[in-house]
């Protein structure tokens, strides 16, 4: 009796900062996260205002890591059966456009006749990518709210939530790594790119 007294303020406490985590991300608009992935997805493209083949490539992961992949995020968040198709129809264009980003750079290094996957940024996009699109067909297959075939387990419930976590902030280290070898020596340029991902982060990913 006196260990399950102890073990309920736990519970309790436990319940209390999930139910806090709910209530901060519900509130949290989504309209600051999209524009910030896409305004900051078209600058890492043409930081000087050129745009070319290999533009599409930063425009793309940022846009898809961030714009589509962290509001999707939120809406899930919010809960309900409205919330949770508009969060796959956010996450399957996610997975669509950063397969166009992974095209183009693939691409552009074929037609420049170099080698592919050389960097740690590189590898660690490469792992975003089949996260997301491992989570995209768990997601279609397993959790469509109309016909998953397990969309009331909750090992796999828990493994997709926090699984989409994981790979979204993969695909933002990924990306941070992509846009700092790009502006190599503007210390400033590169605290203002990471900074809004940091404080986001706290929000949506954890």
């Amino acid at each position: 009796a006196l260990q399950a007294g102890r073990q309920a303020p736990l519970a309790d406490r436990r319940m209390g900062l999930a139910a806090a985590d709910r209530v901060s991300s519900r509130k949290m608009p989504v309209w600051p996260v999209a524009a910030y992935g896409v305004i900051a997805g078209l600058y890492a493209g043409a930081p000087r205002g050129s745009w070319s083949w290999f533009s599409y490539h930063p425009a793309a992961m940022t846009i898809s890591f961030v714009a589509l992949g962290a509001s999707a995020t939120l809406v899930k968040k919010r809960g309900g059966y409205g919330n949770t198709k508009l969060h796959g129809a956010m996450m399957t264009a996610a997975v669509a456009l950063a397969a166009f980003g992974w095209y183009v750079i693939y691409s552009n290094k074929e037609l420049l006749k170099k080698p592919h996957l050389t960097s740690w940024h590189a590898w660690i996009s490469v792992v975003a990518l089949v996260g997301y699109a491992a989570l995209f067909v768990v997601g279609l297959l397993g959790l469509h709210p109309d016909f998953g075939l397990r969309k009331t387990n909750k090992l796999v419930r828990y493994s997709h939530k926090y699984g989409g976590r994981v790979a979204t902030a993969i695909g933002w280290f990924a990306i941070v790594l992509g846009f700092n070898k790009m502006h190599a020596d503007e210390s400033v340029l590169k605290l203002l790119f990471a900074a809004p991902l940091a404080i986001a982060s706290c929000v949506i990913l954890l």
